[in-house]
């Protein structure tokens, strides 16, 4: 592991416990668990003493608080192990970060001790069968009823649903506020809600080990302390402001990716032999390495540039966009050039290659679709050239 020297002895530091706790526990075990799409609830202690999944927790609920740079260096790590892991550690840290940012101070005593001790895991729930990334258009309802909300409606593709406990909605409680986004609020849904039901999970290609849901509501009855916060309406500026930190999340996961495509590449072109040497000393395959070494560095240095920009509180969303636009574009890019490197050994499960393959592009889809980012990108320049006239 090569060490950056503008990285603080405590990032250096959280990177290398990460780093040696997946090559202990994750890389010896994953074919299996990602054979048997299983939920890494064993992984979770593990993680909570080294403080991973209270990463987002402040301290005095005990919590053990990373700035952002460090947190892109976890799930770099974490995702270099095994994807799914990731996006189990990734959804909890979401909703544990929302409520410790807006939370009143009861939620935070109800939630956050449990949550950076993995007893409980928490995760967001956004998508509905008719919305994607306009999270304008949501239409689930949560009206105020006799000291609760009553919640109408679906939300579709939730990650960790059925281990969210609570699981942070985003509904419409005001449906004739104007603007609409005034309308909108986050509710902590927790386990065992009367009237909502979490469906089986749906089958997917890759992200395996952790679920992807539909959660129905059907006039469930959410208690009114249950709203995070104090205020209604705040749900959409809420939720948004937590995405950026969701794409440094997705772009130092898909640096991960890379970086385990780039190892297993490089590892194979060493020890295989053509043409009465190590393929690695052909041309064709340095040149392959070579471009993959250089979109991971640039990946990992967007990544951590914007998570830097963030921290100093003069980030912009399109730092965070840039970072995960072209991070995951370098996943799915060298999870091609591994399995050409690899040939046919690639296409086999035998290779851990072909599941890096799976992994990597959901990554230029969640979070916000890359087409989605790189307009909002677009708008930036434009606004930016605008003002200089």
């Amino acid at each position: 592991m090569s060490v950056d020297p503008d990285l603080s002895a405590d990032h250096v530091a959280i990177q290398a416990a990460v780093r040696r706790f997946v090559d202990t526990e994750v890389m010896p075990t994953v074919a299996e668990r990602e054979r048997d799409d299983r939920y890494p609830s064993d992984l979770l202690p593990k993680l909570a003493e080294l403080g991973v999944l209270g990463m987002t927790v402040p301290a005095e609920h005990g919590g053990s608080p990373l700035d952002l740079v460090a947190y892109a260096l976890v799930f770099e790590e974490l995702a270099r192990g095994w994807m799914g892991l990731a996006s189990v550690v990734g959804s909890s840290a979401s909703g544990s970060w929302l409520i410790a940012r807006y939370g009143t101070p009861a939620q935070c005593a109800r939630y956050l001790p449990d949550l950076a001790a993995g007893r409980r895991m928490s995760g967001i729930a956004l998508t509905e069968p008719s919305t994607g990334s306009d999270l304008k258009s949501i239409t689930l309802t949560a009206i105020g009823s006799d000291g609760h909300y009553v919640v109408s409606g679906t939300k579709t593709m939730i990650t960790q649903a059925a281990h969210a406990d609570p699981l942070i909605v985003l509904a419409v409680t005001d449906p004739a506020a104007e603007p609409r986004h005034r309308g909108m609020s986050l509710l902590a849904v927790e386990q065992g809600t009367p009237g909502c039901t979490v469906s089986g999970t749906i089958g997917k290609l890759g992200h395996k080990g952790v679920e992807l849901c539909e959660v129905s509501f059907d006039d469930a009855r959410v208690p009114a302390d249950n709203l995070l916060g104090a205020d209604e309406g705040e749900g959409l500026y809420q939720m948004l402001s937590a995405l950026d930190r969701g794409r440094i999340y997705m772009a130092a996961a898909s640096v991960g990716i890379a970086t385990a495509c780039l190892e297993s590449a490089a590892r194979y072109a060493t020890e295989r032999h053509a043409f009465g040497k190590p393929i690695g000393e052909h041309q064709a395959i340095k040149l392959k390495l070579a471009e993959m070494a250089t979109r991971i560095r640039a990946s990992h240095l967007l990544t951590l540039d914007a998570a830097r920009r963030i921290d100093a509180g003069g980030g912009r969303g399109s730092e965070a966009a840039m970072a995960k636009v072209f991070a995951s574009e370098t996943a799915i890019d060298c999870s091609m050039q591994a399995m050409r490197i690899l040939g046919g050994y690639g296409f086999t499960v035998e290779f851990p290659v072909e599941r890096y393959y799976r992994d990597a592009p959901l990554m230029a889809i969640g979070e916000g679709t890359n087409e989605i980012l790189q307009l909002t990108i677009g708008e930036h320049v434009l606004s930016e050239w605008g003002s200089r006239r």
